[in-house]
């Protein structure tokens, strides 16, 4: 059995798509499955993924590569490769981010022999659309002097906005602590049985990383290394940055979630709690955009 399936749902990433590929290829860990599944790219995102190829099928266990015809969006993507993937555990990256050499290595050595944990991952460092290493300010505005940064690390920034949770702790990725909200860095591995089992219910239009953890929490443990195995790419194309879309998709998985949490109080009054937060969020941002249209057209 394959050890390891990296997983590169892509679409749109052709400036950065290269990067993440030779990443993958640089892993000291050697036992791996590339699967890249490409959402109808218009930019030559493809072009660059077959240039690659050659180079793809000397390095890896397995290698697929899927062209869909079809722009039907990344938790689609990501379905079909969770399905698909033969490896133990199962690796997902962005197309624009970079997995240190050591990542997958590293990650493996912890969670090979421990059956109770569904999830490890470490913490990441932020770059630029250059790959020019940065820094967050208050705002997550980008700060290349570290001295005036507000946060250093996505886990710093993480950990920072949840004080509540401690990422040394053993009750670290706990259901009840993840229903408060997502604080799970990127670039982390997946039990592959754990992985295939939670994609059965994700559906489109879903926070899916939130949606795949609480899932796995369910079941497993999860754990977080104080490394920076990954770099995370703050540009002007994040997704996270549409924030009325990541509401949304955030108030749909907290919204699934009730038929889970009803009949244990505690679980239950976090999830009212967390569900009628992201409503109101929602209906601030709903108001803000009913508003400024109004405004542009008087």
């Amino acid at each position: 059995m394959i050890k390891v399936t990296v997983i590169i749902p892509s679409y749109n990433h052709a400036r950065y798509i290269r990067q993440t590929i030779e990443s993958v290829i640089a892993q000291t860990f050697s036992d791996i499955e590339l699967i890249i599944i490409d959402d109808c790219s218009t930019d030559g995102t493809m072009d660059m993924i077959r240039r690659l190829e050659p180079e793809c099928r000397k390095r890896f266990t397995s290698l697929v590569i899927v062209e869909k015809e079809k722009n039907l969006g990344v938790v689609d993507s990501m379905k079909t490769a969770i399905a698909m993937a033969q490896g133990k555990f199962i690796y997902p990256t962005a197309s624009d981010d970079i997995l240190k050499p050591e990542a997958i290595a590293t990650l493996y050595d912890f969670i090979k022999d421990r059956d109770d944990y569904g999830l490890v991952g470490g913490d990441d460092e932020l770059i630029d659309a250059d790959g020019e290493r940065i820094y967050w300010g208050k705002n997550r505005e980008i700060v290349y002097d570290q001295t005036s940064a507000k946060y250093l690390t996505f886990a710093d920034f993480l950990k920072k906005s949840r004080p509540d949770v401690d990422f040394s702790s053993h009750d670290y990725g706990s259901y009840k602590s993840l229903l408060r909200g997502n604080y799970i860095p990127n670039g982390f591995l997946w039990r592959a049985l754990a992985a295939k089992n939670a994609a059965k219910g994700l559906k489109n239009g879903f926070l899916e990383d939130w949606y795949m953890g609480l899932q796995v929490s369910k079941k497993y443990k999860l754990k977080y290394i104080d490394k920076i195995l990954y770099s995370y790419r703050w540009h002007q194309d994040n997704a996270v940055k549409d924030l009325v879309k990541v509401l949304k998709s955030a108030y749909l998985v907290i919204k699934n979630e009730g038929s889970y949490c009803f009949g244990n109080r505690k679980l239950l009054t976090i999830y009212t709690q967390n569900r009628l937060r992201y409503f109101a969020a929602l209906c601030k941002y709903a108001a803000k955009e009913i508003l400024f249209r109004w405004l542009i057209n008087i």
